[in-house]
C-alpha cells in the first residue's frame, strides 16, 4: 500500500518518521500540494500523486484527487464552535476544506474523542467514517531531565490568538497570594527553540493550558510525559486529554484559575499525584501506538 501525505501547511515529519518504523513493507510518502500551480491544480494533484493507493489531504489541500481514496485529518473546528474569534478568510479556508476534503473522504482521523463528536455534530460526519487516533508525543518528553534554573517556575502555553486565553492566566496569577508570586516564576513557552522544550518543561513546578476551545492540547500531553501536574481548561478536549494529571478549572474564570494554581502550589503531595497519574496516562500518546493506529486506519480505508 502506497500513502501520500499532503504537508502543505503542517509538520508531518514526526508522523511519517513513526510511521515509516512502524510500517511493513508499505510505501509512505510527503508531498506538498502548495508546489502544483494552481493552472493545473486539477491534472497536477493525480499526476503527481499517481500510483497512491490513499492520500492524507492537508487543511490547505484544493481538492480530492480522482483516483486514491481520501482521508483527512479533524483537527481544529473552532471556526464552527467561536466564528467571532477568527477572521472571515479563516471562516471560509476551514469551509472550503470540510466541502473539498472532508465531506468526500473515504475516511477521517479525529485527533480526540472531542473532535470526532464535534465534527458529527457539526458537520454532518457519519460516526462510521472517523476514528480517534490521539497524537503523538515525542520519546525525548518521557525520558526528559529539568533545564536548570535559579527559581522553581510555573510554565504556560501562550499565543497571540484570543482563544489562548493568556490574558486571563496573566490576570489569575495577580489573584495569588503574595507570598506565592513571591516564591515562583511565571514564565511563557512561546519561542523557546523545540531542541530546549523537553527540559524546560520537565523543570516545572506545574503546567498551566487554559485555551478557551482546544481539540487536543499537545503541550498537556507533553507535560504528563515529562511527570509535570497541570492545571487544564475544562472544556473542549482538554478534559479528555489530561483529566488525570491535574486540575481542570473554568477558563473563564479568573477566581477558578487561581484556585487550581493555589492548590497545586502549596501542595507538593497533590502534584506528585497527578504527575503520577499523568504519567500513566501519556503512555497513551506514544508515536508508536499513533503510528500503529493510523496504519491500520489506512489499510481499512485502502480495503474499502
Amino acid at each position: 500500500m502506497r500513502v501520500t501525505i499532503d504537508a502543505t501547511g503542517c509538520n508531518v515529519s514526526a508522523w511519517v518518521e513513526a510511521l515509516r518504523r512502524e510500517s511493513r513493507g508499505d510505501d509512505l510518502r510527503v508531498f506538498k500540494s502548495s508546489s502544483l500551480s494552481r493552472v493545473f491544480v486539477s491534472s497536477g494533484l493525480d499526476f503527481a500523486i499517481r500510483g497512491s493507493d490513499v492520500f492524507h489531504a492537508s487543511p490547505l489541500t484544493p481538492r480530492a484527487p480522482r483516483r486514491a481514496k481520501l482521508t483527512a485529518t479533524v483537527e481544529d473546528l473552532s471556526c464552527w464552535l467561536m466564528p467571532e474569534l477568527h477572521s472571515p478568510a479563516h471562516i471560509k479556508t476551514a469551509e472550503l476544506f470540510a466541502k473539498n476534503i472532508l465531506e468526500p473522504a473515504h475516511g477521517l482521523i479525529a485527533v480526540s474523542e472531542a473532535a470526532r463528536q464535534d465534527a458529527i455534530r457539526l458537520l454532518d460526519i457519519h460516526p462510521d467514517k472517523i476514528t480517534t487516533i490521539y497524537p503523538g508525543v515525542d520519546a525525548t518528553y518521557f525520558d526528559a531531565q529539568p533545564a536548570p534554573r535559579d527559581r522553581p517556575y510555573v510554565l504556560y502555553a501562550g499565543g497571540g490568538e484570543p482563544r489562548s486565553n493568556s490574558k486571563m492566566l496573566l490576570d489569575a496569577w495577580q489573584g495569588l497570594k503574595p507570598e506565592l508570586r513571591r516564591d515562583y516564576d511565571l514564565i511563557a513557552m512561546d519561542g523557546v527553540p523545540p531542541a530546549n522544550l523537553p527540559g524546560l518543561i520537565a523543570g516545572a513546578t506545574l503546567f498551566a493550558h487554559l485555551p478557551l476551545n482546544e481539540s487536543f492540547a499537545l503541550p498537556v500531553a507533553q507535560a504528563m510525559a515529562a511527570h509535570v501536574a497541570v492545571v487544564i481548561s475544562d472544556t473542549s478536549g482538554m478534559p479528555e486529554a489530561g483529566r488525570d494529571a491535574g486540575v481542570m478549572v473554568d477558563p473563564h474564570s479568573p477566581s477558578a484559575i487561581t484556585a487550581g494554581l493555589t492548590r497545586l502550589l502549596e501542595s507538593e503531595s497533590e502534584r506528585a499525584k497527578f504527575a503520577r497519574y499523568g504519567r500513566a496516562r501519556a503512555e497513551k500518546y506514544r508515536w508508536e501506538r499513533c503510528a500503529a493506529e493510523s496504519l491500520a486506519f489506512f489499510h481499512r480505508v485502502f480495503g474499502q
